[in-house]
C-alpha cells in the first residue's frame, strides 16, 4: 500500500544531494527519497535494538529479585485432563 507524503521547504543542499544520489543510482528524486528515509529508519531501528549486554544485564537483574511465592509452576496453575492450562 502506498500514500502520498508532500515535503515543504526543503532545503536546496538536501534537495541537491538527494538528486545527486538519485542520479548515481538511476532512480527518480521520489524513489530515491524513500528509499533514503527506509534506510534512515531501519538504521534508528537497529541502533534502538538492545545488545546482548543489555539482554544480559535485564536477565541478570531480573535473577536478583525475590522470589515471593515458591511453589511449582504445577502448584499453582490448573490443567486440564490433556494438560492444559484451566
Amino acid at each position: 500500500m502506498t500514500t502520498e507524503l508532500q515535503l515543504k521547504k526543503v532545503p536546496m543542499h538536501i534537495k541537491s544531494l538527494i538528486g545527486r544520489e538519485a542520479g548515481l543510482h538511476r532512480r527518480s528524486i521520489n524513489q530515491e527519497t524513500i528509499v533514503l528515509l527506509e534506510e534512515a529508519l531501519l538504521a534508528r531501528a537497529r541502533s534502538q535494538t538492545p545488545s546482548r549486554d543489555d539482554i544480559n544485564e535485564i536477565l541478570r537483574r531480573y535473577a536478583e529479585l525475590p522470589t515471593f511465592d515458591t511453589r511449582q509452576t504445577s502448584e499453582i496453575i490448573e490443567y486440564d485432563e490433556i494438560g492444559l492450562p484451566k
